[in-house]
């Protein structure tokens, strides 16, 4: 059997930590973690994601190189145990909230059969796969697709409430999603403590949470904005959970669809994928000619 090979640099260096491990079972199950983490994900790299578009420094040349090869930068793939278990942590999230809307029969979108593999729409929780037949325990959620093809743009909504003319985004909120999105109001909450130095107010710092992430907003801005024109969703508005992570509370807010939000970034798109048709390459947007971070890892694959 040919021997596993992990390549060089990050990756490598946290694969070498995991086997150090004091414990061997701890390592192990870390190490199985990583190189599950190195494998293809599936994620498709033919279509601009909502996710990045929305992102201040989208780049529109990365983004034309990306479409055009089919392929992310071959050094992109960068992780951490740590990374892994937190995005695990938000799978498990998903599943919970969206078991509890099936059950409630005000969840639509897709539904894959494990049976089959066919994968279905349907407006409330299925009985029963629509191929084959299979019983409802075959089945699971597969959220709801939101698809712009002429413009290469392809992403998934959380969930679907026809009853309520929403979408529904489930996230959880931890202490480095607010250092990274809104330090200012982390610091807010930020006390002075004799024994341990600074630590959060987890208690006051929850309570005055009153609205979602700059960018949860701004992706599910451009989500709706798929729904309605793409996808023929009947769409007025988002509705989030939020689990807070330091205490298992919840939260729940609604933002409502501002088309002129995402008109800019559909302009962006249609552009791009006009630059790949003609296979001309756009400037970046972020710095001009120069270049930017992003735009600069394709370089070497043109």
């Amino acid at each position: 059997m040919a021997s596993r090979v992990v390549k060089g640099g990050h990756a490598l260096t946290e694969y070498l930590n995991a086997a150090k491990s004091a414990e061997p079972l701890y390592g192990d199950v870390q190490k199985h973690v990583l190189d599950k983490a190195m494998k293809p994900s599936g994620r498709r790299q033919d279509v601009l994601h909502p996710s990045e578009m929305v992102k201040p420094d989208w780049c529109h040349l990365a983004a034309f190189h990306r479409l055009r090869l089919q392929a992310e930068p071959a050094d992109r793939k960068r992780t951490t145990f740590t990374r892994e278990n937190i995005f695990q942590e938000g799978h498990e999230t998903h599943t919970k909230w969206q078991r509890w809307l099936a059950e409630m029969g005000r969840l639509a979108g897709d539904w894959h059969c494990a049976f089959c593999d066919d994968v279905f729409w349907h407006e409330t929780t299925p009985v029963h796969c629509h191929e084959c037949g299979a019983p409802a325990s075959c089945l699971t959620y597969a959220e709801v697709p939101l698809n712009a093809h002429p413009l290469h743009i392809g992403g998934k909504a959380d969930g679907y409430s026809p009853h309520d003319n929403a979408l529904v985004e489930i996230k959880t909120l931890g202490l480095g999603s607010l250092r990274f999105e809104r330090p200012e109001f982390l610091d807010r909450y930020t006390v002075e403590t004799d024994e341990f130095g600074k630590l959060p107010d987890l208690t006051r710092l929850w309570r005055d949470f009153r609205r979602p992430l700059p960018s949860a907003v701004r992706q599910t801005q451009l989500y709706m904005y798929l729904g309605v024109h793409f996808e023929d969703l009947e769409v007025d508005r988002t509705v989030f959970f939020y689990d807070f992570k330091s205490t298992q509370e919840t939260k729940s807010f609604t933002v409502t669809y501002d088309e002129a939000f995402s008109e800019p970034l559909i302009e962006a798109a249609a552009a791009i994928v006009d630059c790949v048709q003609a296979d001309t390459a756009p400037h970046c947007n972020i710095n001009g000619r120069i270049g930017c971070a992003s735009c600069a890892e394709f370089k070497e694959q043109k």
